[in-house]
């Protein structure tokens, strides 16, 4: 029988390490994704890298319409810095099934101050909701609402009865143009929350984020209506 001393033994181990460590050590493919943003608030001096390789890009707001379209090649969560700080200040996991998203900003509110007058590390200046812009979910002639003014709403569409729920509601076909009347209830009886018209052109899509009323106690929703040409279908 061939015997192998200790000292062979450790060298051979270390050899098989340093063959197999590559496998071992393999990254994931990257994930491919084109997003716009969207913020009701002004947010400014963000930046992102689209891939590992590449210089960082400012990402540019619109204070009523989806920002330009970009394309990201990398890891999740897609990371957002201060241009100044280099800080993450926002961050997003895209399920590797969405190629175009659309990623809604919405600030963090500032954590309330201790009894010494501190405040504590707030981390993140942004949380970001995820929502799949793509052709397939949203066409032309389409109508998506997201509701997050923290109402029950309901009411017609297009003369087509809904009840909304919290978050992102099913897509309404509408056309070119729609009638929205949205009422809510507080104490048995109902107010009117939103009412207004959507107009579409011809390969046009909406959607409608409802906020929270602007003053407390008021039942009247705030409202962003984003119209846009759907990105063409990814392959």
């Amino acid at each position: 029988m061939l015997g192998v001393c200790k000292t062979d033994a450790l060298r051979l181990a270390g050899l098989l390490a340093f063959v197999f460590s590559p496998f071992a050590q393999a990254q994931p493919t990257p994930q491919v994704v084109r997003f716009t943003v969207f913020s009701a608030r002004p947010v400014e001096g963000v930046v992102f890298t689209p891939g590992t390789r590449a210089a960082v890009q400012k990402t540019v707001f619109y204070p009523t319409a989806r920002s330009p379209r970009y394309d990201y090649r990398g890891a999740m969560p897609l990371r957002f810095t201060d241009a100044t700080s280099g800080a993450v200040v926002a961050e997003a996991t895209i399920p590797a099934e969405i190629h175009d998203a659309l990623l809604l900003f919405s600030a963090v509110e500032p954590v309330p101050a201790d009894s010494t007058g501190s405040r504590p590390a707030t981390g993140l200046r942004y949380q970001i909701s995820v929502l799949d812009d793509g052709v397939v979910r949203h066409g032309p002639g389409g109508l998506a609402i997201i509701n997050l003014s923290g109402l029950a709403l309901g009411g017609a569409v297009d003369g087509k009865d809904v009840t909304l729920k919290a978050g992102l509601n099913s897509v309404l076909t509408v056309g070119r143009s729609a009638k929205i009347t949205l009422r809510t209830t507080f104490k048995t009886r109902t107010y009117q929350a939103y009412a207004g018209t959507v107009e579409l052109k011809k390969n046009d899509r909406a959607l409608l984020i409802l906020f929270p009323p602007f003053y407390k106690g008021s039942l009247e929703v705030q409202s962003r209506l984003l119209v846009d040409e759907p990105p063409p279908a990814t392959r």
